[in-house]
């Protein structure tokens, strides 16, 4: 586990991402900023968006890019191209209701666990 997260560095990747993170992801951050594996630093949040907007424009058409990619807060990840993530309603708001795993090849979600406790939980117990 990381260092507690500066909150400079949760509002800048929240900045560059584009979208408020839930209260729960900002907690976490403020605790440990990442694990080096499983969860990501604000720092590697925004390197991933910033890859995900370099790569996945070539592939999808800008509204195809903006629904299947870029309306996601990923925070983090199996290791294999896939993320956990919360999904960006059309409002612009994110829903902290659900957490979803995206899956990359695909640009498929599908819901995994109702909070970031249940998803750590799911995850170390290799439920997800």
């Amino acid at each position: 586990m990381q260092e507690p997260c500066p909150e400079e560095e949760i509002q800048r990747a929240e900045e560059y991402v584009g979208f408020t993170f839930p209260e729960e992801l900002k907690a976490l951050l403020r605790e440990t900023n990442g694990d080096h594996w499983f969860l990501l630093s604000a720092e590697r949040i925004i390197s991933h968006v910033k890859e995900n907007r370099e790569i996945f424009p070539e592939y999808l058409a800008p509204d195809e890019f903006e629904e299947k990619v870029n309306r996601f807060v990923f925070f983090a990840t199996n290791g294999c191209g896939d993320y956990y993530c919360y999904r960006v309603l059309e409002n612009g708001k994110t829903d902290a209701s659900a957490i979803y795993i995206w899956e990359h090849e695909l640009f498929e979600i599908r819901e995994v666990a109702k909070s970031l406790s249940e998803l750590i939980t799911k995850y170390y117990n290799d439920e997800v």
